[in-house]
């Protein structure tokens, strides 16, 4: 595993990427497709719609979360699109 800082490097520039080559327009799951795709295309272990059971403090089970893209089991990425963004 890369250390946390050129891991999000990596993966805020291959986000970028993707965003010039595909443009907007495209439903969430596109975006989350080819961001997995190029990053297992660098070598790190990706895992799409990774199930995450989330605890209370006395471990109690609350609930389960779906997260977009797991990288190297260490980093969660939840994308979003949007048709515009409001300033």
């Amino acid at each position: 595993m890369k250390d946390i800082n050129s891991l999000y490097n990596l993966i805020r520039q291959t986000s970028y990427d993707i965003h010039v080559y595909h443009g907007h327009g495209h439903l969430e799951k596109v975006y989350e497709n080819a961001l997995a795709h190029r990053l297992h295309k660098q070598g790190l272990i990706v895992e799409q719609q990774a199930p995450i059971k989330v605890y209370d403090e006395d471990d109690t089970l609350i609930g389960d979360y779906f997260a977009d893209i797991l990288v190297d089991n260490h980093l969660i990425l939840e994308l979003k699109t949007a048709k515009n963004l409001c300033m």
